[in-house]
Protein backbone atom coordinates (compact mmCIF):
# COMPACT_ATOMS: atom_id res chain seq x y z
CA UNK A 1 0.00 0.00 0.00
CA UNK A 2 0.96 3.64 -0.55
CA UNK A 3 0.52 5.70 2.62
CA UNK A 4 0.59 9.47 3.11
CA UNK A 5 0.10 11.78 6.09
CA UNK A 6 -0.91 15.38 6.60
CA UNK A 7 -0.27 16.88 10.05
CA UNK A 8 -2.64 19.77 10.64
CA UNK A 9 -3.32 22.83 12.71
CA UNK A 10 -6.69 24.59 12.78
CA UNK A 11 -7.23 28.20 11.76
CA UNK A 12 -6.39 30.86 14.32
CA UNK A 13 -9.46 31.69 16.36
CA UNK A 14 -11.10 28.30 15.79
CA UNK A 15 -11.61 26.29 18.94
CA UNK A 16 -10.47 22.69 18.99
CA UNK A 17 -14.09 21.60 19.43
CA UNK A 18 -15.21 23.58 16.37
CA UNK A 19 -12.30 22.28 14.33
CA UNK A 20 -12.84 18.67 15.25
CA UNK A 21 -16.54 18.90 14.44
CA UNK A 22 -15.87 20.36 10.99
CA UNK A 23 -13.10 17.85 10.33
CA UNK A 24 -15.31 14.94 11.28
CA UNK A 25 -18.67 16.03 9.85
CA UNK A 26 -17.75 18.04 6.74
CA UNK A 27 -14.14 17.48 5.69
CA UNK A 28 -14.16 13.75 6.37
CA UNK A 29 -17.12 12.88 4.13
CA UNK A 30 -15.52 14.88 1.31
CA UNK A 31 -12.43 12.70 1.64
CA UNK A 32 -14.49 9.53 1.81
CA UNK A 33 -15.86 10.36 -1.65
CA UNK A 34 -12.40 10.27 -3.30
CA UNK A 35 -12.59 6.93 -5.14
CA UNK A 36 -8.88 6.04 -5.05
CA UNK A 37 -8.62 6.35 -1.26
CA UNK A 38 -8.89 2.86 0.23
CA UNK A 39 -8.51 3.80 3.90
CA UNK A 40 -8.76 7.23 5.51
CA UNK A 41 -8.18 7.77 9.24
CA UNK A 42 -8.26 11.06 11.12
CA UNK A 43 -6.39 11.27 14.44
CA UNK A 44 -7.59 14.20 16.56
CA UNK A 45 -5.12 15.40 19.21
CA UNK A 46 -6.75 15.67 22.65
CA UNK A 47 -3.96 15.93 25.24
CA UNK A 48 -0.22 16.53 25.21
CA UNK A 49 2.23 13.86 26.33
CA UNK A 50 5.35 14.20 28.41
CA UNK A 51 8.13 11.71 28.96
CA UNK A 52 6.03 9.32 31.07
CA UNK A 53 2.38 10.16 30.44
CA UNK A 54 -0.03 12.99 29.84
CA UNK A 55 0.65 16.64 30.69
CA UNK A 56 -1.29 19.90 30.75
CA UNK A 57 1.16 21.46 28.28
CA UNK A 58 0.11 22.97 24.95
CA UNK A 59 -0.22 20.88 21.81
CA UNK A 60 1.88 21.78 18.78
CA UNK A 61 -0.68 20.40 16.32
CA UNK A 62 -4.38 19.56 16.23
CA UNK A 63 -4.18 16.16 14.59
CA UNK A 64 -3.30 14.37 11.40
CA UNK A 65 -4.89 12.43 8.57
CA UNK A 66 -3.48 9.28 7.00
CA UNK A 67 -4.68 7.86 3.69
CA UNK A 68 -3.80 4.54 2.08
CA UNK A 69 -3.88 3.91 -1.67
CA UNK A 70 -3.19 0.84 -3.78
CA UNK A 71 -0.03 2.44 -5.17
CA UNK A 72 1.53 5.77 -6.14
CA UNK A 73 -0.35 5.82 -9.44
CA UNK A 74 -3.68 5.65 -7.61
CA UNK A 75 -2.60 8.49 -5.33
CA UNK A 76 -1.62 10.72 -8.26
CA UNK A 77 -4.87 9.88 -10.04
CA UNK A 78 -6.82 10.95 -6.97
CA UNK A 79 -5.30 14.44 -7.12
CA UNK A 80 -6.97 15.04 -10.50
CA UNK A 81 -10.50 14.01 -9.47
CA UNK A 82 -13.41 16.39 -8.84
CA UNK A 83 -13.80 14.76 -5.41
CA UNK A 84 -10.25 15.79 -4.51
CA UNK A 85 -11.02 19.30 -5.73
CA UNK A 86 -13.90 19.33 -3.27
CA UNK A 87 -11.81 18.37 -0.26
CA UNK A 88 -9.09 20.81 -1.32
CA UNK A 89 -11.61 23.64 -1.55
CA UNK A 90 -12.76 22.93 2.01
CA UNK A 91 -9.25 22.91 3.47
CA UNK A 92 -8.98 26.72 3.95
CA UNK A 93 -12.26 26.68 5.89
CA UNK A 94 -10.62 24.55 8.56
CA UNK A 95 -6.83 24.43 8.43
CA UNK A 96 -3.81 26.73 8.49
CA UNK A 97 -2.85 25.71 4.97
CA UNK A 98 0.72 27.05 5.19
CA UNK A 99 1.39 24.75 8.13
CA UNK A 100 1.05 21.66 5.93
CA UNK A 101 4.35 22.50 4.16
CA UNK A 102 7.04 20.38 5.72
CA UNK A 103 4.48 18.51 7.84
CA UNK A 104 3.09 16.24 5.09
CA UNK A 105 4.92 13.18 3.78
CA UNK A 106 4.92 9.89 1.96
CA UNK A 107 5.52 7.12 4.49
CA UNK A 108 7.16 3.75 4.95
CA UNK A 109 5.03 1.97 7.56
CA UNK A 110 6.73 -0.57 9.86
CA UNK A 111 4.64 -2.64 12.27
CA UNK A 112 6.62 -3.44 15.42
CA UNK A 113 3.88 -4.94 17.62
CA UNK A 114 1.14 -6.48 15.47
CA UNK A 115 -1.78 -6.39 17.88
CA UNK A 116 -5.24 -4.86 18.04
CA UNK A 117 -6.35 -1.27 17.50
CA UNK A 118 -7.37 -0.37 21.04
CA UNK A 119 -9.42 2.73 21.88
CA UNK A 120 -6.51 4.55 23.59
CA UNK A 121 -3.99 5.80 21.05
CA UNK A 122 -0.83 7.88 21.41
CA UNK A 123 1.46 9.45 18.81
CA UNK A 124 5.02 10.75 19.00
CA UNK A 125 6.12 12.95 16.08
CA UNK A 126 9.87 12.42 15.75
CA UNK A 127 12.75 14.43 14.38
CA UNK A 128 16.32 13.17 14.39
CA UNK A 129 19.07 15.22 15.99
CA UNK A 130 20.35 18.02 13.78
CA UNK A 131 23.76 16.43 13.29
CA UNK A 132 22.03 13.27 12.01
CA UNK A 133 19.69 15.18 9.70
CA UNK A 134 22.59 17.01 8.06
CA UNK A 135 24.20 13.74 6.90
CA UNK A 136 22.18 11.53 4.49
CA UNK A 137 24.19 8.44 5.43
CA UNK A 138 23.59 9.00 9.13
CA UNK A 139 19.91 9.65 8.44
CA UNK A 140 19.58 6.26 6.70
CA UNK A 141 21.35 4.59 9.62
CA UNK A 142 19.04 6.38 12.06
CA UNK A 143 15.94 5.04 10.31
CA UNK A 144 17.39 1.53 10.53
CA UNK A 145 18.24 1.95 14.21
CA UNK A 146 14.76 3.28 14.89
CA UNK A 147 13.31 0.01 13.60
CA UNK A 148 15.84 -2.55 14.76
CA UNK A 149 16.99 -1.16 18.11
CA UNK A 150 14.46 1.39 19.32
CA UNK A 151 11.48 -0.59 18.09
CA UNK A 152 12.31 -4.26 17.90
CA UNK A 153 14.64 -4.36 20.92
CA UNK A 154 13.14 -1.79 23.28
CA UNK A 155 9.58 -1.16 22.09
CA UNK A 156 8.52 -4.78 22.01
CA UNK A 157 9.49 -5.17 25.66
CA UNK A 158 7.15 -2.45 26.97
CA UNK A 159 4.15 -4.01 28.74
CA UNK A 160 0.68 -2.75 27.89
CA UNK A 161 1.26 -1.81 24.26
CA UNK A 162 -1.36 -3.55 22.13
CA UNK A 163 -0.11 -2.31 18.78
CA UNK A 164 2.97 -0.27 17.78
CA UNK A 165 3.56 1.17 14.32
CA UNK A 166 6.44 3.34 13.12
CA UNK A 167 5.89 5.64 10.14
CA UNK A 168 9.13 6.71 8.46
CA UNK A 169 9.12 9.71 6.12
CA UNK A 170 10.20 8.75 2.60
CA UNK A 171 9.66 12.09 0.84
CA UNK A 172 8.03 15.48 1.45
CA UNK A 173 4.52 15.81 0.10
CA UNK A 174 3.40 18.83 -1.92
CA UNK A 175 0.21 19.74 -3.73
CA UNK A 176 1.05 17.50 -6.71
CA UNK A 177 2.76 14.58 -4.97
CA UNK A 178 6.33 14.05 -3.80
CA UNK A 179 8.24 17.34 -3.79
CA UNK A 180 11.91 17.23 -2.80
CA UNK A 181 12.09 21.04 -2.84
CA UNK A 182 10.17 21.07 0.47
CA UNK A 183 12.17 20.81 3.69
CA UNK A 184 10.63 18.17 5.92
CA UNK A 185 10.33 19.33 9.51
CA UNK A 186 10.04 15.81 10.93
CA UNK A 187 11.38 12.34 10.12
CA UNK A 188 8.40 10.21 11.03
CA UNK A 189 6.05 9.32 13.85
CA UNK A 190 5.28 6.39 16.11
CA UNK A 191 1.77 5.30 17.02
CA UNK A 192 0.79 2.99 19.87
CA UNK A 193 -2.64 1.61 20.68
CA UNK A 194 -3.71 0.36 24.13
CA UNK A 195 -6.73 -1.69 25.16
CA UNK A 196 -7.63 0.85 27.88
CA UNK A 197 -6.24 3.68 29.99
CA UNK A 198 -4.87 1.24 32.55
CA UNK A 199 -2.73 -0.45 29.87
CA UNK A 200 -1.42 2.96 28.78
CA UNK A 201 -0.51 3.88 32.35
CA UNK A 202 1.14 0.47 32.87
CA UNK A 203 3.37 1.14 29.87
CA UNK A 204 4.29 4.66 30.97
CA UNK A 205 5.23 3.50 34.47
CA UNK A 206 7.33 0.53 33.38
CA UNK A 207 11.14 0.33 33.55
CA UNK A 208 11.03 -0.88 29.95
CA UNK A 209 9.48 2.46 28.92
CA UNK A 210 12.20 4.36 30.79
CA UNK A 211 14.81 2.30 28.94
CA UNK A 212 13.12 3.18 25.66
CA UNK A 213 13.25 6.87 26.62
CA UNK A 214 16.96 6.57 27.29
CA UNK A 215 17.50 4.99 23.88
CA UNK A 216 15.60 7.85 22.24
CA UNK A 217 18.38 10.21 23.34
CA UNK A 218 20.71 8.54 20.81
CA UNK A 219 18.46 9.33 17.84
CA UNK A 220 15.94 12.07 18.38
CA UNK A 221 15.56 15.72 19.19
CA UNK A 222 13.70 14.88 22.38
CA UNK A 223 12.88 18.53 23.04
CA UNK A 224 10.93 18.59 19.78
CA UNK A 225 8.99 15.42 20.61
CA UNK A 226 8.09 16.59 24.12
CA UNK A 227 7.50 20.21 23.08
CA UNK A 228 3.92 19.63 22.01
CA UNK A 229 4.57 17.09 19.25
CA UNK A 230 3.34 14.03 21.11
CA UNK A 231 -0.26 13.48 22.13
CA UNK A 232 -3.14 11.27 23.02
CA UNK A 233 -5.33 11.17 19.92
CA UNK A 234 -8.89 10.13 19.16
CA UNK A 235 -9.30 8.15 15.96
CA UNK A 236 -12.04 8.69 13.43
CA UNK A 237 -11.98 5.95 10.79
CA UNK A 238 -13.60 7.74 7.86
CA UNK A 239 -13.14 5.08 5.19
CA UNK A 240 -11.85 1.52 5.15
CA UNK A 241 -12.57 -1.81 6.75
CA UNK A 242 -10.44 -1.45 9.87
CA UNK A 243 -12.40 -1.79 13.07
CA UNK A 244 -11.38 -0.20 16.38
CA UNK A 245 -11.79 -1.97 19.68
CA UNK A 246 -14.77 -0.80 21.71
CA UNK A 247 -13.96 1.92 24.22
Amino acid sequence: MYKVVWFARFLDGMTREEGRRHWREIHGPLGRAVPQIETYVQSHATQALGAVGTTDGPLGFDGYSCCWYEDERAFLESLATPEWAGISADGPNLFDMDWFWGMSAILDERTIVDGGYGPVKAVWVCRFKDEIRRDPARTREAHERWVEIHGNRFGREVPGIGRYVQNHCVAPLGAEGADESIDLLFDGFSECWFEDRAAFELAMASPEWLAMNEDAEHLFDVGYILGGMSAIVEENVVKGGRELAAA
